[in-house]
């Protein structure tokens, strides 16, 4: 990640002000794109008109600059944000599944896909079905080091294959070594459970019991009752000896090996291009301590884990991937919702510095066991928060690369409803205010991320559990009997209400982003809809668009000439959309390519992907006469008003008292309508 410099230099400066943002002129800023790359001058504005004397242009796509990424910050109101960035200057956000987790299974070759056809067809079928941006990439160990001092170099050009066709499609990759349980080695053929992860030769090399998890009502008590399986962790973060044909190897040792050959054939085997569309590495998937030794969360974090990583970042260092980062997970209990598991964070002695991400996961296991709290609005304002917390403690970057919910759940359990939940408490918050109200904070970090999972083969597997030939898996994810995926059928069957798959969201943002919110109105497993926001213009007033689809972006500044780009999805109307911004107003009819009018719209369908697929909104702030370049607020509300109309007159008056609220007051318009899940808040 890198890019192009002197607008960003200069409009990055001074972070303390109110929504603004810098750039790091570190080892991720690469001052060497030529000018004519970046062309951050292409769109001149005479500030003193609205008449048609801009010159706005979508050429910038798929360039250098639009696709490379950096880290920046933001500050607001004392609190100060990591963040990523396009080379344009434009804050840049991500949303993805995890592909997949048929990468677990022999059958599949340790791959998300068996081979090039299935992958291209499935990223195709990702862009047309959910509009994604990026991908959560999932390879394996045993995959990768089959034995001592070997790499599988075939199936690391098989990967190589899977990672262009991403790249084809304009999706950024976080590679991410997976493992659960550490390795599938350490159960019997009759075992209940199986893992993935480590070769056989790394647990053959060792001593381990055999694998019992007692009573198991889930696989991941193995991890709290098996103690082969704790032994393969306490063994890894220890560095332990294991014996070899040739002699004695350090378990770690041979795992940073592995790593530094395998970033290094990447690297070579991508071209630039699309070697821009790799964000970093995921180097262990939840890491589990097996058994602290005596230590406390805070000791096993700075004595084991973080250790571990400052390794993976030299790795990354020597091989290429110096301006890409480390998305460096916690402890896989820190934040658990579940009484007395959670470990915990703010452990770290000292700030890891750049070229980290923090990078949670969060599942609900309150709700996959014992609580029966229904779910409605802000039920997970509070676990979100927690994220955004550590992130700003570590002062890196924030990322959530799992989340999601078994299929077919139903009340506390309703997968619709769970994975809505988590998305809005990504988007928006409400812990900046003094009292609980329906509004949304101001101000909210959003939270990118990949939800868990995206199999192609769903339901379609071929899998013997640890090489046992009378139990023969198809069903479902076909490991551990998880059924997580959002679509089936080989990509073309959403498993779940295509509402909740298919979500509006913010790519770019021209200015600094204070929040965002995606109005989901889905259908539960009950077949009952659910809608939890409308736009509301002063605090007692009249709630609008309550029974609509739409998307809420604010920001602030003007730190880029190319405009804020917005993903809307198929299910929209491109005829049917209306689009207030704080400058201009369209009902309906958004042109589709540039008029060259001051402060325009255009609405085109999302580039690089099948027919069918999402548009792109995009909106450019053009600067006015009396306009602060770094501290002036902006809004676009966007709804699908098919099958309804909005006078003139009406959307008028919401556009002035949205410039009150929002402009002015710097006050959040999203409200919270219906059931909330805690107590506290107005009955309305």
């Amino acid at each position: 990640m890198k890019i192009l410099m002197a607008l960003m230099i200069v409009c990055f400066s001074s972070c303390g002000n109110v929504g603004s943002g810098n750039i790091d002129n570190s080892v991720f800023s690469l001052l060497n794109i030529s000018e004519s790359e970046g062309q951050t001058n292409k769109y001149e504005v005479n500030a003193a008109t609205d008449s048609a004397t801009v010159s706005h242009s979508l050429d910038y796509i798929g360039s250098e600059s639009d696709r490379k990424i950096l880290l920046g910050t933001k500050s607001y109101s004392g609190s100060t944000d990591r963040i990523f960035v396009d080379g344009l200057g434009r804050e840049t956000y991500f949303r993805g599944f995890n592909l997949a987790g048929n990468t677990k299974l022999l059958s599949d070759g340790f791959k998300p896909f068996r081979n090039t056809a299935d992958a291209e067809n499935a990223f195709s079928l990702l862009g047309q079905s959910a509009g994604s941006n990026m991908v959560r990439y999932l390879i394996a160990w045993e995959g990768v080091h089959p034995s001592v001092d070997t790499i599988d170099y075939a199936y690391l050009d098989a990967v190589i294959l899977q990672l262009k066709a991403a790249a084809a499609r304009r999706m950024y990759i976080l590679l991410d070594y997976h493992q659960d349980l550490f390795s599938r080695y350490l159960f019997n053929k009759g075992s209940w459970y199986t893992g993935n992860g480590a070769p056989a030769w790394i647990i053959s090399g060792g001593s381990y019991p055999q694998e019992s998890c007692g009573i198991c009502f889930i696989w991941g008590q193995n991890l709290f009752t098996n103690e082969a399986v704790r032994r393969g962790f306490r063994n890894f973060w220890n560095n332990a000896p294991i014996s070899v044909p040739n002699g004695t190897r350090n378990m770690q040792t041979e795992y940073i090996w592995q790593i530094g050959k395998v970033l290094s054939y990447i690297k070579n085997n991508l071209s630039s291009q699309e070697f821009d569309y790799v964000l970093g590495l995921d180097p262990f998937n939840e890491p589990a301590d097996g058994g602290m030794e005596g230590l406390s969360p805070a000791q096993w974090d700075n004595q084991k884990l973080w250790p571990f990583y400052y390794k993976v970042r030299q790795s990354l260092d020597q091989n290429g991937w110096e301006n890409k980062w480390v998305y460096a997970e916690p402890m896989v209990f820190w934040n658990t919702n579940f009484g007395g598991i959670a470990t915990g964070g703010g452990y770290l002695t000292s700030k890891p510095g750049q070229g980290f991400v923090f990078n949670s996961h969060f599942y609900d296991a309150g709700r996959l066991s014992l609580d029966l709290t229904g779910i409605d609005n802000g039920t997970y304002f509070k676990a979100l928060d927690e994220i955004r917390k550590e992130a700003r403690f570590l002062d890196i970057p924030v990322f959530l690369s799992e989340f999601g919910m078994k299929l077919k759940g139903v009340g506390a359990q309703d997968t619709a409803r769970l994975i809505s939940g988590v998305y809005q408490a990504m988007e928006i918050s409400d812990q900046q205010q003094s009292k609980k109200t329906r509004f949304a904070d101001f101000y909210n970090p959003v939270v990118s991320g990949t939800e868990w999972h995206w199999d192609y083969y769903y339901d379609n597997h071929k899998e013997y559990m640890n090489g046992n030939t009378s139990k023969l898996l198809t069903a479902k994810d076909a490991w551990n009997d998880e059924d997580f995926s959002v679509i089936g059928n080989y990509g073309t069957k959403s498993n779940m209400d295509y509402h909740v798959l298919q979500r509006g969201y913010p790519r770019k943002i021209q200015g600094s982003l204070m929040s965002f919110y995606y109005n989901t109105i889905g259908y539960d497993t009950w077949n009952n809809v659910f809608k939890w926001g409308a736009v509301r213009t002063t605090d007692t007033g009249t709630n609008h668009f309550g029974d609509r689809r739409f998307i809420v972006v604010i920001w602030t500044g003007k730190r880029s000439d190319a405009p804020t780009e917005v993903y809307i999805p198929p299910h929209f109307s491109g005829s049917d959309l209306v689009l207030i911004t704080d400058k201009v107003i369209y009902n309906k009819g958004i042109p589709t390519s540039p008029q060259n009018r001051s402060n325009e719209a255009v609405f085109f369908p999302d580039p690089s992907r099948v027919n069918g697929s999402g548009n792109i909104l995009a909106v450019w702030d053009d600067l006015d006469a009396d306009e602060d370049p770094e501290n002036s607020v902006h809004f676009l509300v966007a709804v699908d008003a098919a099958g309804t109309s909005y006078s003139d007159t009406l959307l008028s008056s919401i556009q002035n008292e949205l410039k009150t609220r929002v402009l002015v007051q710097k006050k959040s318009p999203i409200y919270m309508i219906g059931k909330m899940t805690y107590g506290g808040y107005p009955s309305k």
